[in-house]
């Protein structure tokens, strides 16, 4: 599966159409698959491009006012990189000469051709805009994008070590405490009759008895370790309620919720609820990214909810919320029939336009520098759950949803 976030995004189209008619017909053919937005006018429609991003404009010729050609010309202004396609019942020689300078991918008659004329040309269109707009970014990022590169292997390769390292070291020391543990046991069975009525051995018979004891103890603790989420780095469970915990701890020092007095407050957690195909440290650092995005974004002195809840099929959470402003990124490889938790959190702060949301999954978003969404894109991805955020202007608060397999 793809790691590219705007791959992964439901598609958006803007329709640009005065017919109402032909906009219900292209709704009823592509509606199930993609967001569709519409304009009824050449002017409302640069209005929508300069504060929204999509993936592809249908476009008609005659419309009042301005028509769909000059549009055109003016909205690669706004968007250089989005790509068009004519829906006309004119398809004459002089439109036809006007869109030679435009990026037209296409002219389609009215009335809209057949399946393979119409819906099937699609994804090759939208996949034509998004693959301008990643050119454009490895064009952008060319001079940083080696030394990135190095500097993520890098620490790839320390935290490595050091983890292995400790794991190693931790689990010599388990081995240790099994033997020390077993000479306690022999010390204190052989002194434990000659200790009677001697004060010297029956105090020494004590100190045997705490050592075994904490001997006792510290093996509980090694050994929970290697029962743990992070255990084992690939193959330890998602434990949902620890890991949301530890999760919030690392948030809130990368997000300096404290410096700004920002409060947490969790529901719903389950301490034995596991997230099905990722490891602990997988579902942590996805958890981590989507908690301190919220702590990041909530304004001073106020308090940022996560609340669990349990779905009977994992496609429920996109149908309850179907009639919000969400952005979805792995609705395609979503494993729609799979029970599921679906991890709400919720912030006091502005709600994120869609461009900005998917500016910062591919860590183009310089307010959110230093708060990196990578293990989130990447435990979605491999966990085939599901990303939404309400999204501006329509939502008016920040909230984003999670569901994961269970």
């Amino acid at each position: 599966m793809p790691n590219d976030p705007a791959a992964a995004m439901t598609p958006r189209i803007l329709v640009v159409d005065d017919e109402r008619q032909i906009f219900a017909a292209i709704r009823l053919r592509l509606g199930r698959d993609y967001d569709l937005c519409h304009r009824a006018d050449a002017a409302s429609a640069l209005a929508c491009l300069r504060s929204e991003r999509f993936d592809l404009c249908l476009v008609d010729v005659h419309m009042p006012g301005k028509d769909g050609l000059t549009f055109i010309a003016e909205a690669q202004q706004a968007d250089p990189h989005l790509g068009f396609v004519v829906i006309s019942a004119f398809d004459t020689a002089e439109n036809l000469r006007r869109a030679i300078p435009l990026q037209v991918y296409a002219f389609i008659g009215k009335p809209l051709p057949d399946k393979l004329g119409f819906e099937a040309k699609v994804p090759e269109w939208i996949e034509r805009t998004r693959r301008c707009r990643r050119d454009q970014g490895l064009a952008r990022r060319a001079d940083t994008l080696a030394d990135d590169l190095a500097s993520a292997r890098m620490a790839q390769e320390i935290e490595f070590v050091a983890s292995e390292s400790a794991r190693d070291a931790l689990q010599q020391t388990a081995n240790l405490l099994t033997t020390i543990h077993a000479h306690l046991a022999s010390a204190t069975t052989v002194l434990g009759g000659r200790s009677r009525g001697d004060p010297v051995l029956s105090g020494l018979m004590r100190n045997l008895e705490q050592a075994k004891r904490t001997a006792d103890a510290a093996m509980i603790v090694s050994a929970g370790f290697f029962d743990s989420a992070y255990g084992n780095r690939d193959t330890s469970p998602a434990l949902v309620g620890s890991g949301v915990r530890h999760a919030l701890e690392i948030a809130r020092r990368i997000s300096r919720a404290d410096e700004d007095e920002k409060a947490t407050d969790c529901a719903g957690l389950d301490e034995h609820t596991a997230a099905r195909g990722l490891s602990g440290i997988e579902f942590l650092l996805l958890m981590v990214c989507a908690l301190a995005v919220a702590l990041r974004r909530a304004r001073p002195r106020s308090t940022v909810g996560l609340k669990a809840e349990p779905l009977a099929r994992l496609e429920h959470v996109a149908r309850e919320n179907a009639t919000g402003p969400f952005a979805w990124l792995n609705r395609k490889h979503l494993l729609s029939s799979q029970p599921g938790l679906q991890i709400s959190i919720t912030a006091d702060a502005p709600a994120m336009s869609r461009a900005d949301f998917e500016a910062w999954l591919q860590g183009e978003l310089p307010s959110l520098q230093g708060v990196p969404a990578h293990g989130l894109v990447v435990g979605i991805q491999k966990s085939r759950g599901l990303l939404g955020l309400a999204t501006a202007p329509q939502a008016a608060s920040f909230r984003l949803v999670i569901a994961l397999p269970v």
